[in-house]
């Protein structure tokens, strides 16, 4: 890829001299991974490829809708060819501040916090040092959500959250999505726009919630969201297991997400 972008007077390549291999295929391309001798790569097959049903576009409030057969390279471990979300991550890659596991900042604690706070460092070296649930390189259709969000408010400049609900019909040899997409222009997006009457009437209709999605900002110390669910986060998905049978959760920073079914995630602590 020979795009170059200019960010905050650094002129940064998006993909570094010699990273193509000799055998990669033309029109795949790929810039460093955060991890040691691991490629990125920029895949042009993920995409959405339907346009969005918008219900809600209103002061920065949005909730669209997408419908589409599932391929495979929705799954796998690659990027859309989306210049803000390239930018987010070579910027982030540069800073050095793009580890799998980063440190939760937990600031001074009010006395009232600091349960709290035990809590979320409690689930999160579940996750990390237990290994509940699983912490991988971002997939396309997770990277396409982040980015979607990333282009109505860039993420390096205002941290918003969005929340995507994935539903699964099979049609055949086929599965059939549905992503249902809300967010805002503050830190969390309003309950206006998550969508569970829509996602209700596609699970009264037999399909499966497959997943809820959502993205952990980056933190107040510049350190990546850590990829793992907050006390809140594990409270939430808890209800939507009970009430809409929810199979699982998944949460992203942009660079990795984490992957658990609800039965998986039972030692977590809640709020």
């Amino acid at each position: 890829m020979t795009d170059r972008v200019v960010i905050g007077g650094l002129l940064l390549s998006l993909v570094s001299c010699g990273l193509r291999t000799a055998d990669e295929p033309r029109g795949l391309n790929a810039y460093p991974d955060p991890e040691a001798g691991l490629l990125a790569t920029v895949e042009p097959r993920c995409v959405l490829p339907s346009d969005p049903t918008t219900i809600v576009e209103d002061g920065g409030l949005v909730l669209k809708v997408w419908r589409f057969l599932l391929e495979e390279v929705h799954a796998q471990p690659v990027l859309p060819d989306e210049a803000g979300l390239l930018v987010y991550r070579a910027t982030i890659h540069a800073e050095g501040t793009h580890e799998r596991y980063p440190a939760l900042y937990v600031p001074t604690p009010n006395d009232g916090d600091a349960e709290v706070w035990r809590d979320e460092n409690f689930n999160n070296n579940l996750a990390y040092r237990e290994g509940v649930g699983s912490i991988e390189p971002i997939s396309c259709l997770d990277a396409l959500l982040f980015a979607e969000q990333n282009a109505r408010v860039p993420q390096l400049e205002r941290p918003t959250e969005f929340l995507a609900s994935v539903l699964v019909n099979r049609l055949g040899e086929r599965n059939e999505v549905v992503v249902v997409f809300g967010a805002g222009t503050e830190l969390f997006p309003p309950s206006s726009v998550h969508g569970f009457e829509i996602v209700d009437e596609y699970v009264a209709a037999g399909w499966q919630y497959r997943y809820v999605l959502h993205n952990h900002t980056r933190q107040t110390n510049g350190a990546l969201g850590v990829p793992v669910p907050s006390t809140s986060d594990v409270d939430f998905a808890r209800r939507l297991a009970a009430q809409r049978g929810l199979e699982s959760i998944r949460v992203t920073n942009g660079f990795y997400s984490f992957d658990a079914t609800i039965a998986e995630i039972s030692d977590f602590r809640g709020r």
